[in-house]
């Protein structure tokens, strides 16, 4: 799949899919800072119609209804299913996710309303930083987000030192002993950190995946699912229709994504939330 948003790959995607046609809004960048994913959405929809699916990804719903109320609105009343991938972490507002809501889950509400409500939401907790994460947070942040109703969570743990210069070079400063390997956040820490955290989303009534990098933890962790971001067992049951899934090897190994179409580009670090993490930019 091309990195770059490319309206003439679009008519491929639809020989390949056929009615199944899925949107992200966007693993690339967010869309509530980036204006162009919106235009790259309704160039899309001006020329082909409306998909079946619009996935949002986002850590500022209501940055995003600034930006795109309006579409959204469009694309549901021609029939669009909207779902929503929302990241918090409670680190927004922090060296770590500087320009993100200091508010968790603010606006969350509003897009799930205009969407079709909290079972179209998933909540991510993403990326799970070594000495930086906290249970208690976990907890807090899983209690509001049960509270307004969500009761899907992705958890992922961040790539391991040398995978990503840039990020690696980021995080020299806050996390010193980074690039020295930092032996211990290994598949055993992994494990434990995904116990704690699958128990208490359990108690909450919030079902835990994990994404597509750490799928070597399914067999370790009770209760753990693996992920499907785009779980179209999850969009045919929200849009009652199920138009035929074609086969998708993911966009990574262990990726159980449905077939995408992404709207967005990568290499937009300095103008989205500028998270030390962000391998995106």
């Amino acid at each position: 799949m091309p990195l770059t948003f490319r309206l003439e790959d679009y008519p491929r995607y639809l020989e390949r899919v056929g009615e199944a046609t899925y949107l992200d809004v966007t693993r690339r960048a967010d869309p509530a800072r980036i204006q162009k994913v919106w235009n790259n959405l309704l160039a899309v929809v001006t020329v082909f119609g409306a998909p079946w699916i619009v996935q949002i990804w986002t850590k500022d719903p209501m940055g995003v209804l600034r930006r795109g109320e309006g579409l959204l609105r469009r694309l549901l009343d021609r029939g669009t299913t909207i779902t929503a991938q929302v990241t918090v972490t409670g680190l927004g507002g922090t060296e770590w996710e500087p320009r993100a809501p200091s508010e968790p889950f603010h606006g969350v509400s509003a897009l799930a309303e205009i969407i079709g409500g909290p079972e179209h939401v998933t909540w991510r907790y993403d990326p799970i930083i070594p000495t930086v994460h906290s249970l208690d947070r976990f907890r807090n942040l899983a209690e509001e987000a049960a509270g307004l109703g969500i009761s899907r969570g992705v958890i992922n743990f961040i790539a391991q030192p040398g995978q990503y210069k840039r990020v690696d070079a980021r995080l020299a400063g806050p996390l010193p002993d980074w690039n020295k390997g930092l032996s211990w956040y290994d598949h055993a820490w992994k494990v434990q950190t995904a116990q704690e955290i699958v128990a208490v989303a359990n108690e909450l009534g919030i079902r835990i995946a994990c994404c597509a990098e750490s799928a070597q933890l399914l067999g370790d962790v009770k209760n753990l699912r693996p992920a499907a971001c785009g779980d179209y067992h999850w969009f045919a049951a929200l849009s009652g229709r199920d138009p035929g899934r074609v086969p998708f090897s993911g966009s990574r190994l262990n990726c159980g994504c449905a077939l995408y179409f992404d709207v967005g580009t990568y290499g937009q670090w300095k103008r989205c939330h500028g998270c030390l993490y962000c391998y995106a930019g």
